[in-house]
């Protein structure tokens, strides 16, 4: 028999305690009307309160199901929610308010009945509430009692499935995100054919022309009838080696760095600092992350930003700023040089798309005569 009670008496305790988080939610709620009203107002000017706002209601309603919430709904839905969630509560504070005067009611009347004292709250003279008044007005009251906690129970639920319905997308906005992925998917798909053209490029500009100045040294040397000719080309020879392993090591490391894999985001960028011929200032007191596609994001656009600067701008030092607020890395790269930088160029169009393509944003400040300011935010799995 007792352990056939147990259980009962732990789901027992779940309905109360769930039921006092929607008591408390509920009233947090109602108290945070004159916020809610402020942030509505200040939208036009700032979404600042408006987010604030809503994570102080994602933390309420999460306490009543567990359910996250941690993600709020972008732009004119986040403001909707808040306008629901405002007359919510000013319902629940009316309810909550006609329900404490009730209370009051019946508690003047019971003391009434008990002890014959007057009533203030009826102008009842003493005696004059008696126990047969008591229960004449009891089913009114216990009907309208079932009737407000039924109305709050109601506005809780509709306070959880408002935020439920203004987070998820509508079918307009799924289907431009859709439109959106296709056209990503294409620069993607663009940027990569790119980058294959980019790699061949090196390779036949800068590799192949060296194994065939190799190859012709090894032939004069092959040939040649002095000893000490042969010593020289030799030397030339082995000079020529160790230049075709520097620019194979170059195009492997701009094709995708190990050191990426093997320690990380930040050590790939101060590889990337020293291998750069202007020095750069960096900041990348980052965590180690688990999410690999991201960093690798992160870093390409540094690097890719580092050598426009190199290219074109002629600046003089070179800013990096990397930093990891929780749910994405925000990745800043600034230079002093002359500015001009084209977005939709080849290089900067394609780690564009590499970043939208992980759903982050990708923006590019370069006005004539400098600074260029290159920032990504790239979301983290």
């Amino acid at each position: 028999m007792s352990s056939a009670a147990r259980p009962i008496r732990r789901h027992d305790g779940r309905f109360v305690r769930r039921a006092a988080a929607a008591s408390g939610s509920l009233v947090l709620g109602a108290l945070l009307v004159p916020a809610l009203l402020f942030a509505i107002l200040a939208a036009p000017l700032s979404t600042a309160p408006a987010r604030t706002i809503a994570a102080w209601s994602a933390r309420r309603l999460t306490r009543v199901d567990g359910n996250d919430r941690s993600v709020p709904p972008p732009g004119e839905r986040l403001i909707l929610l808040l306008l629901v969630q405002t007359v919510l509560g000013v319902i629940a504070c009316a309810v909550l308010v006609l329900l404490a005067l009730g209370i009051v009611v019946a508690v003047e009347m019971l003391f009434g009945a008990a002890t014959g004292a007057a009533v203030p709250i009826f102008a009842a003279a003493p005696g004059a509430v008696t126990w047969p008044v008591v229960a004449g007005y009891a089913l009114p009251g216990v009907l309208l009692l079932f009737l407000a906690v039924s109305g709050l129970a109601g506005i809780a639920w509709l306070d959880r499935r408002a935020w439920a319905r203004f987070a998820r997308p509508g079918a307009g906005e799924l289907a431009r995100e859709l439109s959106r992925l296709h056209g990503t998917l294409d620069d993607v798909v663009a940027a990569v054919d790119a980058e294959r053209r980019r790699i061949e490029r090196d390779i036949h500009d800068g590799v192949q022309q060296r194994v065939v100045a190799l190859s012709i040294l090894l032939a004069r040397a092959e040939r040649a009838a002095e000893a000490a000719d042969r010593r020289e080309l030799h030397r030339r020879a082995r000079e020529e080696t160790q230049r075709i392993l520097d620019d194979l090591r170059a195009v492997a490391w701009r094709t995708y760095p190990a050191m990426l894999i093997r320690d990380g985001l930040s050590a790939a960028l101060a590889a990337l600092r020293e291998r750069t011929e202007i020095p750069i200032r960096l900041r990348a007191d980052i965590p180690r992350l688990t999410d690999r596609a991201a960093e690798a994001a992160a870093y390409f656009v540094a690097s890719e930003a580092v050598t426009n600067a190199l290219k074109h701008s002629g600046a003089p030092r070179i800013d990096i700023d990397l930093a990891f607020t929780g749910r994405a890395l925000v990745l800043t790269v600034r230079d002093e040089g002359r500015g001009g930088a084209d977005p939709d160029g080849p290089g900067l169009s394609g780690i564009a798309s590499r970043v939208q393509a992980r759903g982050g944003v990708l923006t590019v400040d370069s006005p004539r005569g400098g600074p260029t300011t290159v920032e990504a935010v790239i979301p983290c799995a």
